[in-house]
């Protein structure tokens, strides 16, 4: 899969806490599919450093969904309102741009 934020990077498999992710080699922002986000903030062994990325300067430029191409649609996490989470309603996929998951976690 295509990043929905960087022009040059793909999605690449990672199994946190027995949930699989998919994060940019790039620009290090994270897909998390329907319900995976939620799983692991709630598992309260689950901590930011399980996906590092830095912030990558992405977080205002909007982006499509990786799966069916839809655009997403931007909102601020009810956890951390500095967090503004892409989110797709088509499939319930959510983005997290390079930096972002640590900031719900910590």
């Amino acid at each position: 899969m295509n990043c929905p934020k960087c022009e040059s990077g793909t999605l690449e498999k990672r199994v946190v806490r027995g949930i699989e992710v998919d994060q940019c080699g790039g620009c290090q922002g994270v897909w998390f599919d329907d319900d995976e986000l939620s799983k692991l903030i709630n598992d309260q062994g689950a901590s930011g450093r399980a996906l590092k990325g830095g912030d990558s300067g992405l977080n205002r430029k909007p982006g499509k969904c990786p799966l069916d191409e839809t655009p997403l649609i931007r909102v601020h996490s009810k956890r951390n309102r500095s967090v503004v989470i892409d989110h797709c309603s088509t499939c319930k996929g959510v983005w997290l741009d390079g930096g972002e998951f640590q900031r719900l976690t910590s």
